[in-house]
């Protein structure tokens, strides 16, 4: 097994969650203005589970780039759509579409290429 595959599995599922997690921040807030806004989302803990995510996202990001093309290893980031989009359903109760699923198939195809 090569050995970047946890640490972009990882990256990629921790990118998603952090998505999730700053929606549901962004939802809570009520406020118009943006430091108003700001000052709300900052009491959240979905704001600070979601930048927490994120960095760890980047400490097994950097392991993938020490191991992989840039050129190989970026487009499987792409991948974090479709993690963000079953999330989405599940946790956020947003449709898929036919086509999202579409979509979702040809990214599939994409990294598939691309990663050969």
């Amino acid at each position: 097994m090569k050995t970047y595959l946890i640490s972009l599995i990882l990256s990629i599922s921790l990118g998603s969650v952090a998505q999730l997690l700053l929606k549901k921040a962004a939802l809570l807030g009520t406020a118009t203005q943006a430091i108003e806004k700001f000052k709300q989302l900052s009491a959240t803990p979905f704001l600070w589970g979601g930048l927490l995510c994120y960095g760890l996202s980047l400490v097994f990001w950097l392991d993938v780039l020490s191991k992989l093309e840039l050129s190989r290893a970026y487009p499987l980031v792409s991948l974090g759509y479709i993690a963000s989009l079953i999330l989405g359903y599940f946790f956020l109760h947003e449709p898929i579409t036919l086509s999202k699923v579409i979509g979702i198939t040809l990214i599939i195809s994409g990294v598939y290429f691309i990663a050969r």
